[in-house]
């Protein structure tokens, strides 16, 4: 197909191809089964994540205030129910330090909890990347949950960033809001848009730069991460509107809040996962060196070991169907 005259009419069938070409990839991955994994993982790790993160940032700020703040934007992303039921289960992970046996065991426990979301994502950014691990040993994944546990430990540091730049802007607010209350609404409404834009992509950026094994230049994660971001929100968005409006998860009773969770993390994933297959095909595109880690390499040696072993498999099935094709037939009764 011939690229249009018209400059405008050639960029639109440029961004076409582009987003084309970004679906098929996305495609070929199997999302949806890979977010249905991340959000089981995710239904099993929130309690331990939210309680390590809750802990990191109340540490600075007090647990209350944090408590109040994931509440918050639990009840803007999902439902307010589901908020109440996520602070009731962080109410009841526990750590037991009868003696100092149960108390290392509570822990770890605790941290395999917490990093099973992140540990879970980073295979399915190495199968985007299309590289995997020389060596997938015990070893190795001790690094990888130690890997999984630093993205947590940002996601703890990034939450107290937001809090106090909140806290901040509500100050700023209050005192401007004594001389232009109208102005300083509509400022103050911008800027928390801008706040909240900034912590999603600084999320999503922390997730390709530390998550997928392969070394990638900061301009393409930010870039990467910034277009995520915005397909975050406009999904959210309508995912929020969705919510609210259909309540998809009512025909479930008490099992409600724990089916939405499933949802949102579903279908937060599936977006995810096309951010960063834009990602992959911006960095195609602008030829940008994308190179594995030392511990890593890229998949298509394993790709070809498979296929070579489906190749035999087909041709075993081939003569098993020829043979049992051409078995003289059964004597008939007598």
């Amino acid at each position: 197909m011939n690229k249009p005259k018209n400059p405008i009419l050639r960029q639109g069938f440029t961004l076409f191809q582009f987003l084309k070409k970004t679906y098929v990839a996305w495609d070929r991955n199997d999302p949806f089964a890979k977010s249905a994994i991340i959000a089981y993982y995710t239904l099993f790790s929130l309690p331990s994540l939210l309680m390590i993160v809750t802990s990191i940032a109340s540490a600075f700020v007090g647990p209350e205030a944090v408590q109040g703040r994931i509440h918050d934007e639990i009840s803007r992303f999902i439902s307010p129910e589901v908020a109440i039921a996520i602070e009731q289960m962080i109410g009841k992970v526990t750590l037991q330090n009868d003696n100092w046996i149960t108390l290392i065991i509570s822990i770890g426990a605790l941290i395999y909890g917490a990093t099973g979301v992140f540990f879970q994502m980073k295979k399915t950014m190495n199968t985007i990347w299309n590289v995997t691990e020389k060596n997938d040993n015990f070893k190795r994944m001790l690094i990888n949950r130690a890997i999984a546990f630093g993205m947590v430990l940002v996601l703890g540091f990034m939450l107290l960033v937001a809090f106090v730049i909140t806290v901040l802007l509500n100050l700023l607010t209050d005192y401007l809001s004594q001389f232009a209350p109208t102005i300083t609404v509509v400022f103050a409404d911008a800027l928390r848009f801008v706040i909240s834009f900034a912590f999603i992509a600084g999320l999503f950026a922390a997730i390709f730069k530390i998550l997928p094994d392969v070394k990638m230049g900061y301009k393409t994660t930010v870039l990467g991460a910034s277009i995520t971001a915005i397909l975050f929100l406009i999904g959210e968005s309508i995912l929020a509107y969705y919510f609210a409006s259909s309540n998809p998860a009512s025909v479930y009773g008490g099992a409600a809040s724990i089916v939405l969770i499933l949802l949102w993390v579903n279908y937060t994933c599936l977006i995810l996962f096309f951010g960063a297959e834009i990602t992959v095909q911006y960095a195609l595109v602008k030829k940008h060196k994308i190179v594995p880690s030392s511990h890593a390499k890229l998949a298509h040696s394993e790709e070809m070991a498979a296929l070579r072993e489906k190749e035999k498999q087909i041709e075993a099935d081939k003569k098993k169907a020829i043979e049992l094709a051409t078995n003289p037939e059964e004597p008939p009764k007598t």
